[in-house]
């Protein structure tokens, strides 16, 4: 009886932590494919450029495989919409399940500094880990940004933040 319950102990947790081992590795072993858009290629019209920014380097939460880089432009579209555009250095460290946050507070550095913001707005999942991108967002959340953060949610890990200084403009 004990052989029997072992084996099936050991097939579940073998399962289990095969499971975890592949959702870390997908992302290395099958990354989405690099994303060269830009707003000049989606709009007609070229939206009103209210601020750039760079994603911060050195700071507490990152590590080998925690880690972004690379500039961004925020334009006004329309009174209800803004653009986030990563440039074309833009780069984080591959891993599963990044989305892009609005904080309410700036220099967010690590997770603690990440989750102690209640205020924080969840807006979209990234669409690759290198190259140019667009992201349309409602002006009413870029508003009181202070800060741009990409988080993994799978793992709850801290990887890149950018402080927002709009100076005004929005």
């Amino acid at each position: 009886m004990r052989f029997f319950l072992g084996l099936i102990l050991g097939g579940i947790g073998g399962v289990v932590v095969g499971a975890l081992l592949m959702l870390g590795a997908f992302p290395f072993l099958f990354p989405p494919p690099m994303v060269n858009e830009t707003v000049a290629e989606q709009y007609d019209i070229q939206p009103i450029l209210l601020g750039s920014t760079s994603f911060r380097q050195n700071v507490a939460g990152h590590d080998a495989a925690h880690w972004g880089r690379g500039d961004i432009k925020i334009y006004q579209r329309t009174q209800d919409k803004y653009v986030i555009e990563f440039q074309a250095n833009f780069e984080v460290g591959p891993g599963p399940n990044f989305w892009l946050y609005l904080n309410s507070q700036p220099d967010i550095d690590d997770e603690d500094g990440f989750q102690a913001d209640a205020q924080r707005a969840r807006l979209t999942k990234i669409k690759s880990f290198q190259g140019s991108q667009v992201y349309e967002v409602p002006a009413a959340a870029v508003k009181d940004a202070k800060a741009l953060t990409i988080w993994c949610e799978s793992f709850h890990q801290y990887i890149a933040s950018a402080n927002l200084d709009l100076a005004g403009d929005v």
